[in-house]
């Protein structure tokens, strides 16, 4: 997986303008107050250019019923590093894992944003079912998996620590604004988006392929409660896609495999 994720880093080096360098960014935690966990990441440099890759693993005791919900992502970090799964959760020695992956293929010049030396930047949350106690990893089994956490800049790896080794302990909370589920998955041809929202809201779905292309786009406008979208992925080449459902303030992603 890292050297996979170093190929695709090295490519978006050659194609990114002003990446420049930068030092290590560390990588953390938190517990948010609707009982959700907030992934953050900290440059240790002022940079603008390109977050090219990122991997992460959350740990979590396998005894427990807890598991994890959808992924969102607000503006810029869903446009700089979209985040997904990779896998599903994984239980080994006691332990449940879930890896998580992401591609950036956009400078934050071109955003424009940029990190400032020493802040943290929330580039994810995801809600979570259950009890248990949480936390960011690299370990044996990690290790094992390549799935030990790494980030590159500008395709360069710039790597730093899993910071404050939080464990947050946290409990079953209130879920996002908006949930997201794709039933079956993987597929081999049709698929149901199933998504819910609190409140009336203006929804675009975009599915992209693994070079992040766009190859599928709806726009449902005021929907709210239960919603359930048909997906025919029959034109399209096997392989992994992402499917990418933005609102005004959270953009939710979700991993499909097209078998």
């Amino acid at each position: 997986l890292h050297q996979l994720i170093k190929s695709i880093a090295l490519v978006g080096f050659l194609s990114a303008a002003h990446a420049g360098s930068a030092s290590p960014v560390d990588i953390t935690m938190t517990p948010t107050d609707d009982g959700q966990l907030a992934v953050k990441l900290r440059p240790s440099t002022d940079f603008d250019g390109l977050v090219s890759s990122l991997v992460f693993t959350i740990r979590w005791d396998a005894s427990t019923d807890a598991h994890l919900g959808t992924i969102a992502q607000i503006a810029p970090a869903s446009t700089y590093i979209p985040v997904s799964r990779s896998g599903q959760e994984q239980d080994a020695n006691g332990e449940r894992y879930q890896i998580f992956v992401g591609f950036g293929y956009t400078p934050l010049q071109w955003i424009p944003t940029n990190w400032v030396a020493g802040v943290e930047y929330t580039i994810m949350t995801i809600p979570v079912e259950g009890a248990a106690a949480f936390e960011l990893v690299d370990d044996s089994w990690t290790g094992n998996n390549n799935a030990d956490y790494y980030l590159a800049l500008g395709g360069l790896d710039e790597t730093g620590i899993i910071y404050s080794d939080i464990t947050t302990g946290i409990t079953e909370g209130t879920s996002a604004a908006g949930t997201l589920q794709v039933l079956p998955n993987p597929t081999d041809k049709l698929a149901t988006i199933s998504m819910k929202f609190k409140q009336p809201q203006d929804v675009d779905l975009e599915l992209t392929n693994s070079a992040g292309q766009r190859v599928w786009q709806l726009q449902l406008s005021r929907v709210s409660g239960i919603i359930r979208q048909p997906l025919d992925l029959t034109p399209y080449d096997k392989g992994v896609y992402l499917l990418h459902v933005r609102t005004a303030d959270q953009v939710m992603t979700e991993r499909i495999v097209k078998r």
